[in-house]
């Protein structure tokens, strides 16, 4: 059981960077194509806000444990 929560924390670990550093890059590449004109600011903000912010974000949510389930009590 500790084993298989070890990886679950691992692969979570790991979901988590690649989250982090994909948003970093398309970030950083909204920003170089606003710069060099291929952009406009709000069009560079939703591009980096539905390229960057929603795949890993939905990638993360799927990763979340689901709820235990609570026990009735007989009345």
């Amino acid at each position: 059981m500790r084993e298989a929560s070890r990886q679950q924390a691992r692969a979570e670990q790991r979901a988590l960077a690649a989250a982090v550093i994909w948003m970093l890059l398309v970030q950083i590449a909204c920003v170089v194509l606003w710069d060099s004109g291929f952009f406009g600011r709000q069009a560079a903000l939703v591009h980096w806000l539905i390229v960057g912010v929603l795949p890993p974000a939905f990638a993360l949510w799927g990763l979340r444990h689901p709820e235990p389930a609570r026990a009735r009590r007989p009345q």
